[in-house]
């Protein structure tokens, strides 16, 4: 029987009281369930989110239940799945749900991933287990026609959950259920944490469909996971909010959600979360190659901290329907949100 209170969040979906147990042989695959021993912890990343959405350090010694992902991350560490994988093996802990893989590499700022020993696999009955076997999300077409937004970025940390929080706490004014989904990223709930705290009523993400990452999967797979979870968090919904984690051209495939036409069809308005003026420029140009400039654009995050450089460099280029929202200055919120309210209500 395993015994250990450090279940990673990536597991939110196991039930803790099940009969589980620990064995020798272990399938080296996305998503599968291994337990670790943690043998050197890196004190600038030493967190892990537990299922319970508690915050916990890691001490060597501990024990820990994760999945095996993949994860490609500048701002922390680049993981893959082991081609194979035995008891004893050296592992790394590759972010703060508990995504499990060999670290590659690392941010120089941070340092090297807190490295583990493979205890073994997961087993219930004698099978192994998969994120898969718990899902809450099944494959699905998109049947609803619920108003949706968009929320993109250049890159991680570029304020795309602290914008869609604020969108969702401000149009909950207006409608009645606001659903979110999170459809690209690596598992960690403090994102939907952070929607339901602001009032979204149902929250999902691809781990409720059985990935630990979207993180270097082909595109096919995305979009039917992201197809599938927006078709779960559409029920009764008002409002749908979709975050997309990491960058648009980064590996997660941002890129590939936001080209699927049915899922773009939903879109009413798309927010852009930019350090920079190129940055934001570079993703409208890519919106309009995929003829999506009839879209609502609002550009946020960092680069609109100061509006009179915004608006300096903005108006060198000419683009429809588009505005600006930082969270921190009020001047336009009446108006940008008048101009989504209008967008979504308009059917």
């Amino acid at each position: 029987m395993i015994n250990t209170k450090k279940i990673g969040s990536v597991l939110k979906n196991l039930q803790i009281s099940e009969d589980l147990e620990l064995h020798d042989e272990i399938k080296a695959q996305e998503g599968q369930l291994i337990a670790v021993k943690v043998i050197s912890v890196n004190p600038n990343y030493n967190k892990l989110e537990l299922i319970s959405g508690r915050i916990t350090e890691l001490t060597e010694g501990d024990i820990i239940l994760g999945a095996l992902g993949n994860r490609i991350a500048s701002s922390g560490m680049t993981g893959t799945v082991p081609e194979d994988l035995n008891k004893h093996d050296k592992i790394h802990i590759l972010n703060l749900g508990g995504v499990i893989g060999n670290c590659k590499d690392f941010n120089i700022l941070l340092g090297p991933a807190t490295e583990c020993e493979v205890v073994g696999s997961i087993v219930k009955e004698g099978n192994q287990l998969n994120l898969k076997d718990f899902a809450k999300v099944k494959k699905s077409s998109l049947s609803k026609s619920v108003s949706s937004i968009a929320v993109i970025g250049t890159g991680i940390d570029s304020g795309k959950t602290t914008v869609s929080s604020f969108i969702i706490k401000t149009l909950g004014k207006y409608f009645t259920k606001i659903n979110a989904c999170k459809l690209a990223g690596t598992a960690s709930q403090k994102d939907l944490y952070s929607y339901e705290d602001n009032g979204a009523n149902l929250t999902s993400d691809f781990v409720d469909y059985g990935l630990p990452s979207t993180c270097m999967n082909d595109k096919e797979t995305i979009q039917e996971c992201s197809k599938s979870v927006i078709e779960h968090v559409s029920k009764e919904a008002d409002v749908v909010l979709m975050e997309l984690g990491d960058g648009y051209h980064g590996d997660y495939g941002t890129k590939e959600i936001i080209q699927n036409k049915e899922i773009t069809k939903l879109i009413k308005v798309i927010v852009i979360c930019a350090y920079d003026i190129s940055g934001a420029v570079n993703i409208i140009e890519n919106l309009e190659q995929n003829e999506l400039e009839d879209k609502l654009l609002i550009i946020s995050g960092p680069v609109t901290n100061n509006v009179s450089a915004f608006n300096q460099s903005i108006s060198k280029f000419k683009f429809k329907n588009l505005d600006f929202l930082n969270i921190y200055n009020s001047a336009n919120h009446v108006n940008v949100f008048a101009k989504m309210i209008n967008r979504i209500s308009d059917d």
